[in-house]
């Protein structure tokens, strides 16, 4: 069983461990996908869509964000209020931005919502109520991170297309020795 990468899903565990080891496992395969380009590449667009793998890592930065700082552990969400206070598309790379910014802005997302998902797991509180209302209701943070699951999904999607484009590379995970700096 050690012949598996740390963010592959547990072959046996409880559910709050299958639930954040998905979420992980979208993490790492979308981090890979979107790994070792420049400012170029990280602003290249497929003709018909205004999508760029930079634009996905500063987007997907603001949704863990928003996720975790605000609607989970209800603190001020710095990466989205960034964006947001300076009225810009976290789906859009300025020509000025770097790739070491996407980069670590998009790791330092990751990093501290997976703080907030430990601590989630340790104090048992999936099924508690999120910052998030709807309708009256506020939602769980379970479905708070089904929805993170979901967002991962599509553009992970996405991931592997603009990839491909870019420079050929391929595949439906990383390499087993792969680690981003969360990991």
């Amino acid at each position: 069983m050690n012949a598996f990468p740390p963010w592959e899903p547990p072959m046996f565990a409880s559910d709050p461990e299958h639930l954040v080891a998905m979420l992980d496992r979208l993490r790492v395969t979308f981090r890979y996908k979107a790994d070792g380009l420049n400012l170029n590449q990280l602003r290249f667009r497929l003709p018909s869509s205004g999508l760029s793998l930079g634009g996905l890592l500063q987007h997907l930065a603001t949704v863990e964000d928003e996720k975790f700082s605000y609607f989970i552990a209800r603190e001020r969400p710095e990466v989205l209020l960034e964006f947001l206070e300076r009225d810009n598309d976290p789906f859009v790379v300025q020509e000025q931005q770097s790739p070491r910014e996407l980069y670590e802005r998009y790791d330092n997302a990751v990093l501290k919502s997976r703080g907030i998902q430990q601590q989630v797991i340790n104090d048992n509180k999936l099924d508690t109520p999120s910052g998030l209302e709807f309708e009256g209701q506020h939602l769980s943070v379970r479905r708070i991170i089904c929805d993170l699951i979901e967002e991962y999904g599509r553009h992970t999607g996405h991931a592997d297309l603009l990839r491909e484009a870019i420079d050929g590379r391929v595949g439906e995970d990383p390499p087993h020795d792969y680690r981003p700096m969360w990991i």
